[in-house]
C-alpha cells in the first residue's frame, strides 16, 4: 500500500485493494513518511473505513427493502452489515457488467438452496423480495447459488442486529 496523506505520526490515509479511502493507525506508522511512501503493514493496528457504499442506488434498494420488511434500521457498524454490503458491491458490479453465471454443480446448489429455504424461512421470504425486486428492475436472472446467498446474509445481518 502507498501512503496518500500522513495525518500524523500516528495517522495515515490510503486506499485498500477496492479503491475505497481507509484511514489506518498505529504507533508510528506516519513517522519520517509522506504521501508516496510504502507503508509497513506490520504498523498497521486499527483501519477505519469511509464507507461510502450505501450511496449506490442499487445497494440502497436492497436494504429498504430488508428494513421495510423487518421493520428496522441498520447499525452499520455490525460485522454482518458489512459483510453484505460488500457482497451486495459485488453482485452489482455482476449486474453492471452482464456477467453470467456457472451451472456448475448445480444439483447440489439446489439442495442447499432448498434446506436454506426450509431452515430460515423468513429470511427467504426477505430474500426472494429482494431477487424479484433485481430480475424485474436490473433485467439479471440470479443463480441459485446467488439466493442461496442472499438467504444466508439476510438471516446473520438479522441474527447479528438481535431481531431473530
Amino acid at each position: 500500500m502507498i501512503i496518500q496523506k500522513v495525518i500524523n505520526n500516528n495517522v495515515v490515509s490510503t486506499f485498500d485493494m477496492n479503491n475505497h479511502e481507509v484511514i489506518l493507525m498505529g504507533k508510528g506508522i506516519g513517522f519520517r513518511k509522506k504521501a508516496g511512501d510504502e507503508l509497513d503493514k506490520t504498523k498497521i493496528e486499527k483501519i477505519f473505513t469511509l464507507d461510502q457504499r450505501e450511496k449506490s442506488p442499487f445497494i440502497q434498494e436492497v436494504l429498504a427493502i430488508i428494513q421495510e420488511f423487518y421493520e428496522i434500521s441498520f447499525n452499520t457498524e455490525l460485522p454482518a452489515y458489512q459483510r453484505f454490503i460488500t457482497h451486495l458491491e459485488y453482485l452489482e458490479n455482476s449486474i453492471k457488467s452482464g456477467e453470467s453465471h456457472s451451472v456448475e454443480d448445480e444439483e447440489d446448489d439446489v439442495e442447499f438452496y432448498e434446506r436454506n429455504q426450509k431452515k430460515y424461512p423468513e429470511a427467504y421470504i426477505c430474500s426472494q423480495k429482494i431477487v424479484e425486486h433485481i430480475e424485474g428492475h436490473y433485467g439479471y436472472t440470479l443463480s441459485v447459488d446467488e439466493k442461496m446467498y442472499l438467504i444466508i446474509y439476510v438471516k446473520r445481518l438479522i441474527l447479528e442486529a438481535g431481531i431473530q
